[in-house]
């Protein structure tokens, strides 16, 4: 079995079971402004979060408050284990997430996780006088299938080509997620690859209306949960069997 593998995980409704930008929004004690839902439309989620960031700052909502919602979010069952498992047994884990480096990091410090996942790649985040900052993890226009502020697939490139100029290389990449953005990487992916849509979300919707001409060459791996995945990849990775 190989163990010169990269997982790359996508983090909301792949290892916490929620969406954290949604989560936080909930702590807002008003109605969310009409002009602020257009300006999602207009200018993206940045922007949008952004404001909503502020929003929460004017009514008096504070850091330890936000965090403790992001806390509170539980794992994806079995995803722990199976994060521990990888680690363990040499694999190497990434995270790429349109997310934000506070909430990520919170929620992987809290559970001890921040040891076991090598890099973090998502828009950076930061608390000023209790105010929430968070800015794009790039700008780019060349893939349509992504955000301006970050495309998943160019972050997976960029980092095997960076390992690559540094003498390591990586038999097999696993890619791991559920959304519409976690496209772009898959169909970047090699026949030695996996793709593991996560089932009853969107991206499995995505790869099933793909065309011959534009689908992955990777063998798809559908998952339910941590657990289902971890019995899943024992199959194609080196990973200790499910007891």
């Amino acid at each position: 079995m190989n163990r010169n593998v990269l997982v790359a995980f996508d983090f909301d409704h792949t290892i916490c079971d929620g969406n954290t930008d949604l989560v936080v929004q909930n702590l807002l004690p008003i109605e969310i402004p009409k002009d602020l839902h257009n300006l999602r439309k207009s200018s993206g989620w940045i922007v949008y979060m952004s404001k909503i960031f502020e929003l929460l700052h004017e009514n008096s909502v504070r850091s330890h408050q936000i965090a403790n919602v992001i806390i509170g979010i539980p794992e994806v069952a079995g995803m722990q284990k199976l994060l521990t498992s990888l680690h363990g047994n040499g694999h190497e884990i990434i995270i790429i997430s349109d997310s934000n480096s506070v909430f990520i990091d919170s929620w992987l410090r809290s559970r001890q996780l921040n040891q076991v996942v090598s890099h973090v790649f998502t828009n950076p985040a930061r608390y000023d006088k209790d105010k929430l900052r968070v800015d794009p993890y790039h700008i780019q226009d060349t893939c349509k299938m992504s955000a301006a502020n970050l495309c998943k697939g160019q972050i997976l490139m960029d980092y095997i080509q960076d390992k690559h100029k540094q003498g390591k290389s990586y038999e097999k990449i696993v890619y791991v997620g559920d959304g519409r953005n976690d496209l772009c990487p898959i169909l970047r992916l090699s026949e030695t690859d996996l793709a593991c849509p996560r089932k009853g979300y969107s991206l499995i919707d995505r790869l099933n209306e793909l065309s011959t001409s534009m689908s992955t060459k990777a063998k798809i791996v559908p998952w339910e949960d941590g657990t289902d995945l971890q019995f899943r990849l024992e199959q194609f990775i080196e990973l200790p069997p499910l007891t």
